[in-house]
C-alpha cells in the first residue's frame, strides 16, 4: 500500500534574503524524495514569512488537524529547523506524531522516528537547532549593547528628531512643539487640552511626556543610558512633568 506524505515548508523572510532557501527548492528537493521511496504527496503546507521561533503558524495548524482526521502517514521536511528550532516543541510534536502514528522524516538529516536510533537523532538535532537559535539571540543582544555603548538610540525617531547617518538630530520644526508640550504640561495644562492644540492622540502625548530621548538619554533593558544626541529640553523640565504623573 503506498504511504500518503504531507510536505511542511516554512521560510522566513529574512531567512530567504540570507540563505537563499526557498519555499520553491524545498518542495522540490522534498516532492524528488517522495518520488524515490514510492510516497505519494498528499498535501503541500506552506508558512512563507514565519519564524520558526512560534508555532502560531497557519498551515502549521492546517497540517495537525489534518494529522488528527490520520489523512496521512508520514511528515516530510526539508531540514528539521523549518519544523521548529525550539526542541520543547520538537518534542511535543513528535509524541503527537507518534501517537496518531505518523512518521516523522527529514529530507538533508535522513531522520527514520519509527527507529529508535532515528529518535535519539531527531533530539540531537532539535538540541543543535535550538542552540543555534540561542547563538543569534545572543548576537543580536551583542548588537544592540554595541549600540548602547555608543550611546545609538535603538527604536524609531520620536517627534523632534529625525535620524542622519544613523544618529538622532533635532527637528527645528518639531522640537519647538515638544519643547510647549513640556512646558504646559509642568504648569497644570491637562491632557485634553495638550491634545486638542497640537492634534495629537492623548496616548502619543503620554509617550512624549515618557520618553527620556528628550532629556538625552536612551533606555534599554528597563535601564537608562547617556546617548550621542542633544536633549531637548531640561532633566529638571523632564523630572517635573513625570512628577506630576
Amino acid at each position: 500500500m503506498t504511504q500518503k506524505a504531507g510536505i511542511y515548508v516554512r521560510v522566513s523572510t529574512e531567512e530567504q534574503a540570507k540563505e537563499g532557501i526557498s519555499i520553491d527548492a524545498q518542495i522540490e528537493r522534498c516532492r524528488a524524495f517522495c518520488t524515490a521511496r514510492g510516497w505519494k504527496v498528499f498535501k503541500l503546507y506552506t508558512d512563507a514569512g514565519y519564524s520558526a521561533g512560534s508555532m502560531n503558524r497557519p498551515a502549521l495548524k492546517n497540517m495537525m488537524d489534518d494529522i488528527n482526521a490520520k489523512k496521512f502517514t508520514i511528515l516530510l521536511v526539508y531540514k528539521i529547523d523549518r519544523f521548529s528550532r525550539k526542541l520543547k516543541d520538537l518534542i511535543s510534536i513528535l509524541e503527537e506524531l507518534k501517537e496518531k502514528g505518523v512518521n516523522f522524516t527529514s529530507v538533508t538529516e535522513q531522520i527514520d522516528t519509527t527507529t529508535a536510533m532515528g529518535e535519539a537523532f531527531f533530539q540531537i538535532i532539535g538540541v543543535f537547532a535550538q542552540l543555534e537559535r540561542g547563538m543569534v539571540k545572543e548576537r543580536v543582544e551583542m548588537a544592540f549593547d554595541r549600540k548602547i555603548s555608543s550611546g545609538e538610540a535603538l527604536n524609531r525617531a520620536p517627534m523632534g528628531y529625525f535620524y542622519r547617518n544613523g544618529k538622532l538630530v533635532e527637528n527645528p520644526a518639531e522640537s519647538e512643539k515638544v519643547r510647549q508640550i513640556f512646558e504646559m504640561r509642568a504648569s497644570g495644562v491637562h491632557y485634553k487640552e495638550i491634545s486638542k492644540q497640537f492634534e495629537l492622540p492623548i496616548s502619543t502625548l503620554y509617550e512624549i511626556l515618557k520618553n527620556p530621548t528628550y532629556i538625552g538619554k536612551v533606555r534599554y533593558r528597563g535601564k537608562l543610558f547617556n546617548g550621542s544626541h542633544k536633549g531637548i529640553i531640561s532633566e529638571e523640565l523632564f523630572e517635573k512633568v513625570n512628577g506630576h504623573e
